[in-house]
């Protein structure tokens, strides 16, 4: 797999690289990159079976909140959302060879975990995108959970940022992303080819809540993204 990483980038990179220069160039930017994931997607023989594309924001800032299987989720989740976003990852990702470019140019966020402060500056950078009407897309598990499929519990960070900026919520599905790697979290272990399945839910409103709802809304978006997890027999039934 990483072979086909390599390869492919030595095409991408320099267009990326252009385009990152500026923040008014990162739309552009993010154009390349969600095409090179499509050919990465052709290259590991996957074909994208995506049911509910209808309920996909057609402009506007929302928040896509996508279960966390296997590293591959970060190249999947590009051909499933077509327009521009940014994406907040770990701090770690930006040491990443390839896909690190775009955190450390600032087209995508990284958080720490381990310092407060860093984490509370991605959080307000990635609310300033919102209110300028850039959607952001996070894994809410933080990590692939030890046991994936089944959905480790949510934190609070993406649900926060919505109650505090009133953006809708979309909920997005990966069914067995897990099973297109040899090990779900090794980038490096062998890509196998087969369908990414995914289920794009109908937006959650936040227009009116507080900080009060952020635990409700929490395991609501939970429920939600489990649901057809629990319905093929992959997860468990609640967030308990």
């Amino acid at each position: 797999m990483i072979t086909v990483f390599l390869l492919t980038w030595v095409f991408f990179f320099p267009p990326s690289y252009y385009y990152l220069r500026s923040p008014e160039y990162f739309p552009k930017a993010f154009r390349v990159k969600r095409l090179w994931c499509q050919v990465l997607s052709i290259f590991f023989l996957t074909r994208f079976d995506i049911q509910g594309d209808e309920n996909l924001p057609e402009g506007g800032a929302f928040i896509a909140c996508i279960n966390h299987q296997s590293y591959l989720d970060i190249i999947f989740m590009y051909p499933v959302i077509p327009n521009y976003f940014k994406f907040i990852g770990k701090i770690e990702l930006r040491n990443w060879l390839l896909i690190g470019v775009f955190f450390r140019k600032g087209m995508d966020i990284s958080v720490s975990r381990e310092n407060a402060k860093q984490a509370r500056l991605a959080l307000e950078e990635a609310k300033e995108a919102l209110r300028g009407g850039v959607p952001v897309a996070i894994f809410p598990e933080g990590v692939i959970p030890d046991d994936t499929p089944r959905l480790k519990r949510f934190k609070n960070g993406a649900f926060k940022i919505a109650v505090e900026t009133n953006v809708p919520i979309l909920p997005i599905t990966f069914i067995r992303n897990h099973k297109r790697l040899g090990h779900p979290y090794d980038p490096f272990s062998y890509a196998y080819p087969g369908k990414c399945e995914v289920v794009i839910h109908p937006v959650i409103n936040t227009q009116g809540t507080d900080l009060m709802d952020i635990a409700p809304l929490r395991e609501r978006v939970y429920d939600v993204i489990n649901g057809p997890l629990v319905d093929r027999g992959l997860s468990n039934v609640s967030s308990d």
